[in-house]
């Protein structure tokens, strides 16, 4: 799968770029993560940190693609417009990580480790500071 195949089955579509919307999305991303640094972490709040973390990091994603006219309808194409648009893959490969963590979370009601959250605490904020150049 590529984002020309997200094109083309409507999980991507082309919009007017939005800098409104974008500005938006990127203040609603950065009260996220900033929010999920500080819920105390234990085994109790892990999965609702690593949502939150994960929430910011999309909605940071597509703050980018509203300014460069895309609106995402899935979260997969986000990962495929990072690694195909952006030329970004090793930002790809952390999305699509974060991405998956989160699915199980949300979806198969997966556990996840402590040091994988206290990981993400981390690389997330990187990973959007890096986004920050678009």
């Amino acid at each position: 799968m590529n984002f020309e195949n997200s094109l083309r089955e409507r999980k991507v579509r082309k919009v007017i770029p939005n800098k409104i919307r974008a500005s938006s999305l990127v203040k609603s991303s950065i009260q996220a993560v900033e929010t999920a640094k500080m819920i105390p972490l234990n085994t109790g709040s892990a999965k609702t940190i690593l949502r939150e973390l994960y929430e910011g990091l999309r909605e940071y994603c597509e703050s980018i693609g509203y300014s460069k006219g895309y609106k995402f309808l899935d979260h997969e194409s986000i990962g495929y417009f990072l690694r195909d648009v952006l030329k970004e893959q090793a930002i790809y490969g952390k999305f699509d990580r974060y991405r998956k963590l989160r699915n199980g979370i949300n979806y198969y009601g997966e556990n996840i480790e402590l040091e994988t959250v206290k990981e993400a605490i981390m690389e997330i904020s990187k990973i959007i500071k890096e986004l920050e150049k678009y």
